[in-house]
């Protein structure tokens, strides 16, 4: 199988390929060369990224917290300092989560990185566009994803972390008006969640990149063997764009990069995501929504094929599914306002399994969870192309 040759050389051969580092680029290197392999004439566009998915909110957090010591020991500089501050740090976090430049961007460390993307035209006339995306990077394995107890205990504080800093800037507001007095004590309380968001952002940087053999080398994997099947045999009306992202773990930089560059040629395409599509024990999902600080919903025309084709097609096992408290590259096809369908593989539970730990090898991987994850996209690909369909 093509896909378990693409996922093993990114997997094992290459292993981790943390975002903005040389094996993050030996996997464009090595997708650049299939794509080339293929007859395709592949583009590797270089973009600026965020080296760490965890330094906003070590930024954030720390800010807030050096906010919160103006506010308790500054006097009436600090009372004004204080909010100010704090402000700054809530706005930024706030567009950080919902993908958008600010401030923590702009002073955090930065690298370059690529994508890879090749167009394979369609044999006729272009009625649609499609654009099938998979990241190349892995995250590293922190203590909050090291088991089901501690993601359960990061999903918490997170959610906590940021209502505590609004309360935080509410009564750093308050203390403008008001004198001192006892009553901002009751800012320590709120500060001590903002400790623990500060304490797990710091602590995940310490950390191993993860081989990444289910997130991302399995969707990834697809969208190199997708692309050899379609070189091959292109769709009658319909242009596909392949594209090896980069720095998906950090922010979703590279997918964010490609739009941008290229806006006027996508205007109005199918944008289908994988990740994480083949860990043992998984059926493939299709998203409904996905809700990370704010909710993208996935295109209504292509959530019909997909139900039909999982109705129709019930050994492939697919299923809808809501994504909640994280993000795939979905959520940046909805930013730039295109049509969206991501695909992941989870258990029945909605648990990822391996997600983000050492424990994502190429042992841990389903061979037929990754052959029915392909058919799925497969079937899906012919009835977006299909002349009968009215979803242009």
């Amino acid at each position: 199988m093509a896909t378990m040759e693409h996922i093993i050389f990114l997997a094992r051969e290459i292993g981790p390929r943390g975002s903005t580092t040389a094996e993050e680029k030996k996997a464009a290197r090595y997708a650049a060369k299939v794509l080339a392999g293929l007859g395709l004439e592949p583009e590797v566009g270089s973009f600026s990224s965020a080296r760490s998915g965890w330094h906003p909110f070590a930024l954030f957090s720390g800010l807030t917290l050096i906010a919160l010591a103006f506010f308790l020991v500054g006097g009436r500089i600090g009372s004004l300092v204080a909010p100010a501050l704090a402000a700054v740090s809530v706005a930024s976090v706030l567009l950080e989560l919902s993908f958008f430049s600010n401030p923590l961007r702009w002073i955090l460390p930065r690298a370059e990185s690529q994508n890879v993307s090749a167009r394979i035209p369609a044999r006729a006339e272009t009625r649609r566009k499609v654009v099938l995306v998979g990241h190349l990077d892995t995250h590293r394995t922190p203590i909050v994803f090291s088991s089901h107890t501690w993601l359960r205990v990061f999903r918490t504080l997170i959610p906590l972390g940021l209502l505590a800093s609004i309360v935080l800037l509410a009564i750093f507001a308050a203390g403008v008006v008001f004198e001192n007095g006892l009553w901002r004590l009751s800012a320590l309380v709120p500060g001590l969640l903002l400790v623990g968001v500060f304490a797990v952002s710091l602590q995940a940087d310490l950390t191993p990149f993860t081989h990444g053999a289910n997130d991302n080398a399995s969707g990834a994997g697809i969208v190199l063997s997708l692309a050899e099947d379609l070189a091959a045999e292109p769709l009658r009306e319909t242009d596909v764009w392949v594209v090896l992202s980069g720095c998906e773990e950090v922010g979703c930089y590279g997918a964010d990069a490609f739009l941008r560059n290229h806006k006027e040629d996508l205007s109005g395409a199918f944008w289908l995501t994988l990740d994480s599509v083949g860990a043992e024990g998984t059926t493939p999902c299709y998203l409904t929504k996905e809700t990370f600080l704010l909710t993208t919903n996935s295109d209504p025309g292509l959530l019909e094929i997909a139900d039909t084709v999982a109705t129709e097609q019930p050994d492939l096992k697919a299923r809808p599914h809501q994504f909640r408290g994280a993000y795939t590259e979905g959520a940046i096809g909805g930013k730039h306002g295109l049509r969206v369908l991501t695909f992941l593989a989870t258990r029945p539970s909605g648990a990822v399994p391996n997600w983000h730990r050492t424990t994502d090898v190429l042992e841990r991987l389903d061979e037929k969870a990754l052959v029915r994850c392909e058919s799925f996209v497969k079937e899906i690909l012919a009835r977006i192309d299909a002349p009968q369909n009215d979803i242009a």
